[in-house]
């Protein structure tokens, strides 16, 4: 055989070599397998969830949020940072709560369409989805301290309006992806609720209800049970609070047309006590320590009035700014202090009837009165940390006032500001 063709034979062989390694190792070798990042927040702990509310086994469904407020769930839990002026979501709401735990603040809220219930940790770029039971035309919710349940208003079919009771109960570990870790269980509230509020520590609530035309109002726990009679009205068309302990605020719907008032009602004994009024376009919002209320007024020129009353000197004094009380929320904390919408321009119109009525609406900055020292400060401008012009209202303030949490009227979307790094 010559010398070539042995050549030949070798690099023949060669390259069949090549070819069966190749094909091993591309095509028959195994790869090697890797097991999956669990999703979980920087400390460790499955999502996050207020102090001894317990996870699912597996963890919960997670989600993530921009500044646009899209949520995208079951992606890796990436931490972004916090805005000072978040968008917690750009869906509708149905209402909302708020509570302080040692060591962060958390909301909680329902989605107006579907009924989700959601949750965001202060501390945490990441939405959680609690529970994705079905409870559509949820328009308003009330929460109690822990926000494991609340009190509803939503849409019926007919177009009547019904109340339930709902807590989160926790499910067991279940295998679905699509699984929440909690489902809302509840029962309807017998009756027409014209309205509600719950007491300061959150354990109890006044409902008004619709009976034969007149206004009879009740306290109860805040399941609904233990129910007492306080006192009967021909009283309908108002908006209540129960700002301090000794206090229920009722003020009677606002026109710049009705002379409206506001009155002091007494929990325990349902004893009436007028405290302003009568004033044309009156709304209000009392104190947590039931010293203050900033009331606002429908003004000349088609402008609104807005002042504070002091409850000891029954005294008035300017607020310092124009706004309705209806975009206002008092601390918890600092109790001398109220937070306001205020709209960034003038606007001409009616007081309050084109706000209410969606005629009117403002682009809205922050502000902060003290009302012990008549002091006025902007605490954030709304239109330059957002393209998203917000008409704030729903406010209300964290237990330590670190936060300051408002829907816009415009989209019903919620919105949360960290007070701490604004100033």
């Amino acid at each position: 055989m010559t010398r070539k063709a042995v050549t030949s034979i070798v690099v023949i062989i060669i390259l069949i070599i090549l070819g069966v390694g190749a094909y091993w190792y591309f095509i028959m070798r195994p790869f090697p397998t890797s097991e999956p990042i669990p999703l979980s927040s920087p400390s460790g702990s499955p999502g996050f969830q207020p102090i001894n509310r317990p996870v699912a086994p597996g963890g919960q469904s997670a989600s993530t949020t921009g500044q646009s407020g899209q949520t995208s769930t079951n992606q890796p839990l990436k931490q972004t940072p916090i805005p000072v002026l978040r968008l917690l979501s750009a869906t509708p709401v149905g209402g909302y709560g708020s509570m302080t735990t040692a060591s962060t603040t958390i909301a909680e809220w329902i989605g107006r369409g579907r009924g989700n219930v959601y949750q965001a940790d202060e501390k945490s770029s990441i939405i959680a989805t609690l529970s994705n039971t079905v409870v559509p035309r949820m328009y308003q919710s009330l929460w109690n301290k822990s926000l494991t349940a609340f009190i509803g208003s939503l849409l019926q079919d007919g177009g009547t309006v019904g109340s339930i009771y709902a807590e989160l109960v926790h499910q067991t570990a279940t295998s679905s992806a699509s699984a929440a870790p909690f489902s809302l269980r509840g029962k309807d509230i017998p009756g027409t609720m014209i309205a509600y509020a719950a007491s300061p520590k959150k354990d109890q609530v006044f409902m008004l209800e619709n009976e034969g035309g007149n206004g009879v109002g009740y306290v109860s726990a805040f399941n609904g049970s233990s129910m007492t009679k306080i006192f009967t009205t021909p009283l309908t068309q108002v908006s209540v609070d129960w700002p301090s302990a000794n206090t229920i605020a009722i003020t009677t719907k606002g026109s710049a047309t009705a002379d409206g008032f506001l009155y002091f009602v007494n929990p325990k004994t349902g004893v009436w006590t007028k405290v302003l009024g009568p004033l044309a376009g009156l709304s209000a919002t009392v104190s947590h320590d039931g010293k203050y209320v900033l009331a606002s007024v429908t003004g000349g020129n088609n402008n609104v009035l807005t002042s504070i009353y002091s409850i000891a000197k029954a005294s008035t004094i300017d607020a310092g700014i124009r706004t309705l009380a209806d975009k206002c929320a008092w601390g918890n904390f600092y109790q001398d202090v109220v937070y306001c919408g205020v709209s960034s321009l003038p606007v001409s119109g009616t007081y309050p009837d084109d706000w209410y009525t969606g005629t009117l609406s403002t682009s809205d900055k922050i502000w902060q009165v003290d009302a012990a020292t008549g002091e006025v400060r902007l605490i954030a401008s709304l239109p330059d940390q957002t393209t998203s012009p917000i008409d704030a209202f729903a406010l209300q303030t964290d237990d330590h006032d670190n936060y300051l949490f408002f829907m816009n009227k415009k989209d019903l979307s919620l919105w949360s500001l960290n007070l701490v790094q604004s100033h």
